[in-house]
């Protein structure tokens, strides 16, 4: 649950920066891109759980799932994709919302996940992480100050797992002893937050910031 949290709202945050990024694009580009994608993320969360209810309630325990359900399924997925890269967002923005709003229990969801999850973990995922890899150029890692920084971000974002979930599990009122494990658990997570990275890398997301001697420099991620 804590990973699904985090997740979408990586995914939130990446969508509200690509909206309002891009060289030359006026101000009431990015607001109409942001509102569009706002629009399109209600009218999913208010016609599609009706949709998949139904069809839960049609593929009984014990009894085989129609394959047209799967079928529609995942057309549902491609199509959420091509409206959120048509609105200027991403495709995999649209195919995540979908993939929030899927059933997670019953014959149907255990059906889905049947269909994919072999062809996805054997096959497309360790090809994203290898074609990640290739575009890693560790050469540009220069210095003591490129070193520095690198070294900062990591323990920053080990940082930031950790005690905020830590933090937050003992609010909750966790024993500490399974609230540092969910933290250590939660900071061994990666694979949306590598997603978002080569997104904006792809997009040309950046991040703007103001040197002592007042000049700026950008940092294309």
């Amino acid at each position: 649950s804590a990973a699904a949290v985090n997740d979408v709202a990586a995914w939130i945050l990446l969508a509200l920066a690509i909206s309002l990024s891009g060289t030359g694009r006026s101000p009431l580009v990015s607001l109409w891109v942001f509102l569009c994608g706002a629009g399109f993320v209600l009218c999913l969360s208010i016609i599609v759980p009706p949709i998949f209810k139904w069809m839960a309630q049609r593929c009984p325990e014990g009894e085989p799932v129609d394959e047209l359900y799967v079928c529609a399924t995942l057309a549902a997925v491609l199509a959420a994709g091509f409206v959120t890269d048509a609105i200027g967002i991403h495709a995999l923005f649209g195919a995540f919302v979908m993939g929030v709003l899927v059933p997670k229990e019953g014959p149907f969801a255990g059906a889905l996940v049947e269909k994919v999850e072999d062809l996805v973990s054997g096959l497309f995922l360790p090809l994203y992480f290898v074609s990640s890899g290739l575009k890693t150029n560790i050469t540009t890692i220069r210095g003591p100050q490129s070193w520095g920084l690198l070294v900062l971000v990591i323990v920053t974002a080990c940082f930031g797992k950790i005690v905020g979930t830590v933090v937050v599990s003992l609010l909750c009122k966790v024993p500490v002893q399974e609230a540092v494990a969910l933290g250590i658990l939660m900071n061994t997570k990666g694979l949306v937050e590598l997603i978002v990275l080569n997104i904006g890398k792809d997009r040309k997301v950046t991040l703007i910031f103001c040197l002592s001697n007042k000049k700026r420099k950008k940092l294309i991620y």
